[in-house]
């Protein structure tokens, strides 16, 4: 007797985990070249164009992005494309490898030996200055047709070059403030071209 009730806990038990695992499966993301993929773009980063001029509404986007401190890369008007980019210092957080945090333009010190103690200063004259990380946000704003997309990322890097952060930066909020600023820009034109 004791020996099924073990071979039925047992089957529980697999039933269980299988049911488990089952059900991880089926709440995991979407694939990323599926049509609700990773990198699907808010409702709030594509809108209806408009029947605004073309040209126009390239000037307007890329005035826009440079209110906003972007630094304007590119732009094709056979495509409808403006893109930028935008470097913004991180402060403090260059300091958390170190625990005395920046060592300064002039220099900074040293404790420590093999066989007993030491003190050690170092010169170092302009090493260490700037060394907070940047954030590098890219923006992409393209109308080919009737509908304007909005696609922007963030990388930020330290100061040696190396990758600390790599992510999809479409907020909401941004683009919402993006289309308001363009439609103004617009807005303000077609008042000026009408007499």
């Amino acid at each position: 007797m004791n020996d099924r009730r073990c071979r039925i806990g047992r089957w529980m038990v697999l039933f269980i985990g299988l049911g488990l695992l089952s059900g991880c499966q089926t709440l995991s993301a979407p694939a990323p070249t599926s049509a609700a993929g990773g990198n699907a773009l808010p409702a709030a980063c594509r809108w209806p164009a408009g029947s605004a001029d073309p040209l126009e509404r390239l000037r307007a986007t890329r005035e826009a992005l440079e209110s906003q401190g972007y630094t304007i890369l590119d732009t094709d008007a056979t495509l409808g494309l403006v893109s930028a980019e935008r470097k913004t210092a991180q402060p403090g957080l260059g300091a958390v490898e170190s625990p005395f945090g920046r060592t300064g333009f002039w220099g900074g010190f040293g404790l420590g030996g093999r066989n007993g103690y030491s003190l050690g200063v170092f010169q170092n004259f302009g090493g260490g200055y700037n060394t907070d990380p940047v954030q590098i946000e890219r923006v992409s704003v393209v109308t080919p047709e009737q509908t304007t997309l909005v696609d922007r990322d963030s990388v930020v890097v330290d100061y040696n070059g190396y990758l600390i952060d790599a992510r999809s930066y479409n907020q909401p909020s941004f683009c919402q403030q993006l289309r308001q600023e363009i439609d103004t820009r617009l807005n303000r034109a077609a008042g000026e071209a009408t007499p």
